[in-house]
Order: structure tokens, then C-alpha cells, then sequence
């Protein structure tokens, strides 16, 4: 790793650290704001928009450079997204926004190395990161935008890398998808301080992805299919091992499960009802609620506001086919879209990819 290399337990306990001194986070101020990806030009350039009335204001206008994922920290105050290479769409390193400033900064600049899935630690220091290429070969890592320092979390191989690293909620822990080297396949691991990377699941009949801690840290949210297979179930499982449990597995395609933030429910996508919409279920499982019936659209990757009152979503035409690639031709399709809890659409506008950002005065 570039600027030098620790141990996972030196990473973390600094993330601990940081997380005891850190800021509290004002959890209302974003629910009023976004930030998202829109196809501008032929390229893909980050926008934010304001919920009250609508207002818009671009953060980048690169032709030559397209932009994926933001993602924002009220404890930051920043924003990190991954920039990528028109030329190589393999291609991408990760960026800081100051919006104070308007001014962004490199985090992450390796030519020779693919950054992705960006994720904040609690107090909004530290970045944790998926990476593929160089030496090593893929792994997790943790960048301190302060100190402008790397620390390498957990190492991988060419074919068993990892994806979607993300913090529990108190920072201790880490929790990522990991694939293995059989074509295919992939499992939970757990990353903790002072401990060897640890598999959650290992049933290889599985496929497990996306996980995500639930709001009390005790328990990791995640979708599951079989190998070969198209459909998806919506999982839980206790974060220090054990056998999982249905959240939603029916015949339907179920998956992109979010946990709330505020309650003990969990925002999915599935496609019970025809096409792939927005539903609401009790972490524990029950009858899921369909937020808004969109039978000509397609809902990706769910995510809840800071008040978890709110969720906004990706929508693709539907005959795009089940989850589409937001990219090329398909993302000026693309549409944002924020419901409450009671379906009701308060924002619907051309982009993709969005989150949570606190609306400029």
C-alpha cells in the first residue's frame, strides 16, 4: 500500500479512537438533501438537489472524467465518490468534496489499482475501501483523509477478493463479502481489531452479498442466492456466527435489504408484486409492504434518510430488464426517486446512484 502499511488492529483502534473523540453526527440535517449521479454530456457528473423545492446544484462538470457512487459524512462534512477513466471502465480512484470550499481532493491515486465501494467510518475520519490490483494482489483498506495516511485491513488474492466493506455502528467491527476462488461463490466476513479476518457464512451453496449491520450492531442484514441461480433471499444473521435466518424467502426475487436506521425494519426491492418495487418488513420477518407499485419501473439499491423517514432509490424502465447497468445508454433512463413512509413521492428526478447530503441554505 501507498503511505505506509499497519496492522488491522493499529487500523481499527485508531477508527475506535477517532469515534470516542469524534463529532456527533446531526442525523436530520440530510434527511432534506441529496447528492447523485446524472448523465451530463455523455459523461456522468455528480449533482446535489434540495427536497423543499426542488432546487439543483452541480458538484462536478468533468466530460472527461465520469463519476460513480457518492457518498456523504455529516461527521466529515465531506462527500467521497469514485472518479473513473472513460477510456477503461475498470478504471477508478476515490475523491473528497469540501462543500464549504468546493473544492475536492484526491484520497486515493493508484493507476494501477481499482478503488471501489467507499464506506465512512461513524466519526467520519476514515474511509474504509475495497481494492483490486498491485501488491497485494486485493484487499480492505482504510484511508485517514486528516493525517492523509493508508492502513491495509485485510489482504486477498486475484480471484478471492472482497466487496462492500462496511463499519458496525459503533466502529469496532467491519463486516464485507468476500469472494472465493471457486467461480461463482462468495461469503460474510467479519473484520475485527487484534483478530484474524474471520467468515461469517461459509455454506458454499450460497452466494452472499451486500451485508449491512443493523442499527444495533448485533446483527448483520444481507441478500443470498443460489449459484447459477437469479432469484435473491433477504437474510439476517447474529454477528458473531451461528445460523442465519429468513428476513423474506419466497419464490420472488428479494434483495438490497437496507436496515433502518431509527427502527427495526428493513427496506427492500423485490418483485412479488410484478416489477421490482420498494417494501418495508420488520427486521424479524412478517408480511413486507409495498411502498409504491411501479409496474413500468425498476427500484435498485434502496437507502434510508438519517431520520429514517424517508428512502430514495434508483429507478430504470422496467424493460430494461431486472436490475440494468447504470452506465452507457442506460443512466440518462435513470430516475431518483424519494418516498415516505407512506409511498408518497416527494422528489423524482433524472439520475441514479443517490445519497444523503444536507441541503445548501
Amino acid at each position: 500500500m501507498t503511505r505506509g502499511s499497519l496492522s488491522l488492529a493499529t487500523a481499527l483502534a485508531a477508527v475506535v479512537l477517532g469515534c470516542a473523540a469524534g463529532d456527533s453526527t446531526d442525523e436530520s440535517s440530510s434527511s432534506g438533501g441529496l447528492v447523485f449521479v446524472r448523465a451530463v454530456n455523455g459523461s456522468a457528473d455528480v449533482v446535489r438537489a434540495r427536497l423543499a423545492d426542488g432546487a439543483e446544484r452541480p458538484v462536478t462538470a468533468t466530460p472527461d472524467r465520469p463519476e460513480r457512487w457518492p457518498y456523504w459524512s455529516d461527521s466529515a462534512r465531506r462527500l467521497v465518490f469514485q472518479v473513473g477513466d472513460a477510456e477503461d471502465r475498470n478504471a477508478s480512484d476515490l475523491v473528497l468534496f469540501d462543500p464549504q470550499s468546493e473544492r475536492e481532493s484526491a484520497l486515493v491515486t493508484t493507476p494501477q489499482r481499482v478503488e471501489r465501494w467507499p464506506g465512512w467510518s461513524p466519526n467520519g475520519r476514515f474511509v474504509v475501501y475495497a481494492f483490486r490490483g498491485g501488491t497485494p494482489a486485493s484487499g480492505v483498506a482504510l484511508a485517514d483523509w486528516q493525517q492523509d495516511t493508508l492502513s491495509l485491513v485485510a489482504r486477498s488474492g486475484v480471484r478471492d477478493y472482497y466487496l462492500r466493506p462496511s463499519f458496525s455502528p459503533e466502529g469496532l467491527r467491519l463486516v464485507a463479502q468476500r469472494r472465493s476462488e471457486a467461480a461463482g461463490s462468495s461469503n460474510l466476513w467479519i473484520l475485527t481489531a487484534g483478530a484474524e479476518p474471520r467468515p461469517l457464512t461459509t455454506d458454499a451453496a450460497w452466494v452472499d452479498i451486500k451485508p449491512r449491520f443493523d442499527r444495533s450492531g448485533a446483527r448483520i442484514v444481507y441478500t443470498r442466492r443460489r449459484p447459477g441461480h437469479r432469484s435473491h433471499d433477504v437474510m439476517s444473521i447474529d454477528a458473531s456466527g451461528g445460523e442465519p435466518r429468513a428476513v423474506l424467502a419466497t419464490d420472488a426475487n428479494e434483495h438490497s435489504a437496507r436496515p433502518s436506521p431509527l427502527r427495526d425494519e428493513v427496506v427492500l426491492i423485490s418483485d412479488r408484486d410484478g416489477s421490482e418495487d420498494v417494501f418495508l418488513i420488520d427486521e424479524d420477518g412478517g408480511e413486507p409492504r409495498n411502498l409504491r407499485r411501479t409496474p413500468e419501473w425498476n427500484e435498485l439499491a434502496p437507502r434510508w434518510s438519517p431520520n429514517g423517514e424517508r428512502v430514495v432509490v434508483t429507478a430504470v424502465p422496467r424493460e430494461i430488464g431486472r436490475f440494468g447497468s447504470l452506465s452507457g445508454e442506460v443512466l440518462p433512463l435513470a430516475r431518483v426517486r424519494v418516498l415516505d413512509r407512506n409511498g408518497n413521492v416527494l422528489l423524482d428526478v433524472s439520475g441514479a446512484m443517490p445519497d444523503w447530503m444536507p441541503p445548501w441554505p
